[in-house]
């Protein structure tokens, strides 16, 4: 019966530790457990998942699909200096240049037949 007590009191310390450990550190577990590529893959579906839910409240208001990023990764003057929204359809409208990433999928030059615009690749960093 001691050694019971002494083997719950020991799994009880462990316990306690590992549980501090995941609720003071729980970026360590997570870069741990999923790695360098899995956390940009979570950072890179967050950063979408937000700039759906701001064109949705009408904060996002881009020019081109899919839309830049580089309006909801930080404030600057395609967004008024507010991170998280975007108004290059402002400036559009106002005939001046929209962000970077816009202005570049909008200059795309059109396909050889003419028919079909060609896809261009907007860099989402």
């Amino acid at each position: 019966m001691k050694n019971l007590t002494i083997m719950v009191i020991i799994f009880a310390i462990v316990a306690v530790g590992l549980l501090g450990y995941l609720w003071f550190y729980p970026q360590n577990f997570i870069y741990r457990l999923v790695g360098p590529a899995g956390l940009y893959q979570r950072m890179v579906e967050a950063r979408d998942y937000g700039i759906q839910k701001a064109k949705e409240r009408g904060e996002y208001r881009c020019c081109i699909e899919p839309p830049c990023t580089m309006c909801y990764s930080e404030g600057n003057k395609w967004n008024y200096g507010q991170a998280g929204t975007c108004a290059c359809d402002d400036f559009i409208a106002r005939g001046e240049e929209p962000c970077p990433q816009c202005a570049k999928a909008l200059n795309c030059e059109s396909s050889p037949t003419g028919d079909h615009p060609e896809t261009c690749i907007i860099p989402s960093e």
